[in-house]
């Protein structure tokens, strides 16, 4: 099969494109013939060596994955050759923890396409048991660009942040994949949600998931915009998939024990409270959200299933091309999500 492979952690350079085994399955796995695969920021933490170096070389990243099972291997009864089917975003890769529950808190869970080889290929093999049918009826570049965003959203907007009805919800970075997923997330689940973005057409892209009120954070002084659109009140929910600088703000537009959700680190890998005082004295929480379960995954499908939550697909391209959808990533090019073709020449 093809594949695009890394044999060494490094720039785009180190992605090459070429030939490799197709595996067969194993008892209890499942092989899939790959329709497409959604290209994320943590694939290039993976490519460059800052998730882990331990990760056996060769290699294939790729946590999206949706397509059509091809074979089974024995004992498995969950699915049948044909079936259209979506691979969980993550999953523990000891077998050990697999009835941990939530999945996510298992010590080996981790995307799809850390330790194990993922999607950027024509196949991969799975365990069974982390394969759902998929009933979307999305075609497949469109379905390739939600799973991992839209089990973490969950996990981070609803069971985290505990967003309900009237909520106002602060989403940073509403035009990334991340982002425009939690938008939408919080809407559904009937929040006011205000975003940030950086240029025109990523806040037309955060109005059309949903944002109530879209922020230019180079133009406009957030803090006080924020501060305008909430009122004396404050925010309820800062879901924050960046990380770095934002945090004084996340922090200064929150209300009393208001919460903020981390999952992110594009702005940077530390942030500072500015003063524990304020963040203490009304008692602010500040939590961490690490992927999420398969019950969120499929509390997400459903709200999918029912047109709540649409994929935000900026361009799709053949797998070849992965090295340019990693350059694109990088420029911060992308209005949503990435999709590429396995099967596309």
């Amino acid at each position: 099969m093809q594949a695009a492979t890394i044999s060494a952690f490094g720039e785009i350079d180190v992605l090459e494109f070429g030939e490799v085994p197709t595996p067969r399955p194993r008892a209890g796995n499942v092989l899939i013939r790959i329709d497409a695969v959604g290209a994320n920021y943590y694939d290039t933490l993976v490519r460059s060596g800052a998730v882990s170096r331990t990760i056996p070389l060769p290699h294939v990243i790729g946590s999206d994955i949706v397509g059509h099972v091809e074979k089974l291997g024995t004992g498995v009864k969950s699915v049948v050759p044909g079936d259209r089917v979506i691979v969980a975003p993550g999953f523990p890769t000891d077998p050990a923890e697999w009835q941990i529950t939530p999945e996510n808190e298992a010590p080996s869970y981790f995307p799809t396409g850390t330790y194990g080889w993922g999607g950027y290929a024509q196949y991969i093999e799975v365990p069974a048991v982390w394969v759902l049918r998929d009933e979307t009826n999305l075609a497949p570049e469109e379905l390739a660009t939600i799973p991992l965003v839209l089990v973490t959203a969950v996990h981070a907007v609803k069971t985290l942040g505990r967003v309900g009805s009237g909520s106002r919800v602060l989403v940073q970075a509403g035009a990334s994949g991340s982002g425009s997923m939690a938008i939408q997330v919080a809407k559904a689940l009937g929040a006011d949600v205000i975003t940030t973005v950086s240029t025109d057409d990523k806040a037309a892209l955060a109005r059309s998931m949903g944002a109530d009120e879209v922020v230019r954070y180079r133009e406009t002084d957030v803090a006080a915009a924020i501060a305008g659109w909430a009122g004396k009140d404050g925010i309820d929910v800062v879901i924050d998939p960046v990380g770095g600088t934002t945090m004084a703000v996340n922090l200064d537009c929150l209300r009393p024990r208001g919460t903020v959700v981390n999952f992110g680190l594009t702005a940077g890998a530390t942030a500072t409270i500015p003063h524990l005082y304020p963040f203490f004295r009304n008692e602010k929480r500040l939590v961490g959200a690490w992927m999420g379960s398969m019950a969120e995954l499929k509390f997400g499908l459903d709200l999918v299933k029912q047109g709540r939550i649409r994929a935000a697909l900026h361009r799709t391209m053949p797998l070849r091309g992965a090295r340019e959808a990693h350059r694109m990533m990088a420029r911060a090019e992308v209005v949503g999500k990435l999709a590429l073709l396995p099967w596309a020449a």
